[in-house]
């Protein structure tokens, strides 16, 4: 190959190489300007991210894990309870915001959400929904924990309005299915003329949110079934991250409220984070991701772990607990009250949602091992049931998820109640949820070949560079050295002699241009 063609190419290459280590900073550097153009990472209307944030495309995996009582009868009677985990039941999960109203003064957005549920028979086989399970009735004993929070003096009251309300039961436990503890609800009956269930189911009538009508003076009680599908109360306030992209999806208000009036402290009422459904990209490792739960009033930080893969792709991998305001003084207004606190993983959101719930991580993951003694069958390991979530560094896109939460509540002894007279002293789990992330196929198809593009280049840029340099070397050695063996162009001096004139050959020939042709004999004579 000549060496200028060769020189080009190499310089091609090196040009080339050059590019493509100068391009990541180049985006770095256009995604934090973040100007108002439409398509940057901003929650600006008819933005790309807009869409996907307001409307996901796709459902997100929603696991529902029940804790069937296997002991009902000893537990009554004051034995240790033992459960048995029932699941998963397999829900799609559709998020939608909705109500939408921007605001430019301050640049946010304010939304409320729509949450749909649907079964996904396929993923939950062989279970189907119609498994009878037993466990406590849940209404029963969020209304008798909250009637001795704040009217101890009406617990006499209790025998009366819960054999009128449900019909005389003979537990406090109750063979049900499990769509219908989920969503189809259990009967609660209103219609009942006392004084005490009165009071009750006046407060039924204004929770849409929780109870089911179901007839005059008749209601349906599930966890999920009045939620479903319909608008959830609660209105949120986010920054869209125009101004600033580290800003983007930042909580700033709920209901109204530039902070929350839940907690013992201003510190723990403050909003922190985003709302869970939006990051800012451009993820080091020297930061934790933090975001706030309007369900249970309270941020959360996840911690940078370490690096991972996700179908080949790097992503940065995530885990997060629920602290320990026992030990943690930055926490300690999450304590129920100034002089009790619960310890490690164990957070009361009693104030939050209205009722006496106690969260944890699944199967009493990472709690004080005196709670996972006073039931048996929890079997906690960080794989099944810690929270782990993975996300591509540079978009910050979400590429696996596992939230994973459980509902618990403190049940002991109630005297004058017959159904809980004799009951153990113990934090009792219901259910546990896994909310989590499968990208559909379609998508990820198109996801892994963009990162394998870029992985391949950012492999090939140092081949490229080396090959541009070498080529490039090579062409400029073979230009100079064929150049010191270029031969030289020898003319050969012949002494011009002169006639008895003084007039040189030239002179002659060109005086007579035609006198040597003329006296040349033919070479061939045709005669």
């Amino acid at each position: 190959m000549k060496p200028k063609k060769l020189g080009i190419i190499g310089g091609f290459f090196l040009v080339f190489g050059f590019c493509v280590i100068a391009f990541p900073p180049f985006f770095r550097s256009q995604l934090k300007k973040l100007e108002n153009h439409p398509q940057r990472v901003t929650l600006k209307p008819n933005s790309t991210i807009r869409k996907f944030w307001s409307h996901f495309p796709f459902p997100l995996d929603f696991k529902v894990y029940l804790f069937n009582v296997t002991n009902p009868a000893e537990i009554s009677a004051g034995k240790k309870p033992i459960v048995q985990e029932v699941g998963p039941f397999f829900y799609d999960e559709y998020l939608h915001k909705v109500n939408l109203v921007d605001r430019e003064e301050d640049d946010s957005v304010e939304y409320s959400t729509r949450t749909t549920w649907f079964f996904n028979p396929s993923l939950s086989s062989p279970l189907t929904g119609e498994e009878e399970l037993v466990i406590p009735h849940l209404f029963i004993v969020n209304m008798v924990k909250l009637i001795l929070k704040f009217q101890p003096k009406a617990a006499g009251m209790l025998n009366k309005t819960v054999d009128i309300m449900f019909h005389k039961p003979s537990s406090i436990f109750v063979r049900v299915k499990a769509r219908e503890i989920l969503f189809d609800g259990l009967p609660v009956d209103c219609r009942g003329k006392d004084f005490s269930s009165k009071v009750i189911c006046n407060i039924l009538k204004q929770r849409d949110d929780v109870f089911i009508p179901a007839g005059p003076g008749q209601y349906l009680f599930s966890v999920f079934g009045a939620k479903n599908g319909t608008i959830a109360p609660n209105r949120i306030r986010v920054l869209r991250g125009t101004k600033n992209y580290k800003d983007v999806g930042k909580v700033i208000e709920l209901n109204g409220q530039k902070k929350l009036n839940v907690w013992s402290g201003d510190k723990c009422n403050t909003f922190n984070g985003t709302d869970s459904t939006i990051f800012a990209p451009l993820l080091t490792e020297n930061e934790d991701l933090v975001t706030f739960l309007s369900e249970s009033c309270r941020s959360f930080i996840l911690h940078f772990s370490h690096k991972n893969k996700v179908k080949g792709i790097n992503t940065f991998h995530y885990t997060a607990d629920l602290g320990d305001m026992s030990t943690n003084p930055a926490e300690k207004c999450f304590c129920p009250t100034r002089k009790t606190c619960l310890t490690k993983n164990l957070l009361d959101v009693s104030n939050c949602v209205g009722v006496p719930i106690i969260v944890s991580l699944p199967h009493l993951l990472g709690s004080d091992e005196k709670y996972l003694k006073m039931v048996d069958g929890l079997h906690p390991n960080d794989e099944d049931h810690g929270i782990h979530m993975d996300f591509e560094p540079t978009t910050c896109l979400p590429l696996a998820l596992h939230s994973r939460t459980q509902f618990n509540m403190f049940l002991q002894k109630v005297a004058k109640f017959q159904l809980m007279k004799n009951f153990p002293k113990c934090l009792f789990p219901f259910l546990w949820l896994e909310q989590g992330l499968t990208i559909p196929d379609k998508f990820m198809v198109i996801i892994i070949i963009v990162f394998k593009l870029i992985s391949i280049i950012r492999f090939m840029k140092w081949f490229i560079i080396i090959s541009g340099t070498c080529m490039s070397g090579a062409a400029a050695r073979m230009f100079f050295k064929g150049k010191e063996k270029r031969p030289l162009t020898i003319t050969e001096v012949i002494p011009q002699s002169e006639n008895e004139k003084g007039e040189t050959d030239e002179q002659i020939k060109w005086a007579n241009p035609t006198n040597k042709i003329s006296t040349i004999s033919p070479i061939f004579d045709t005669n």
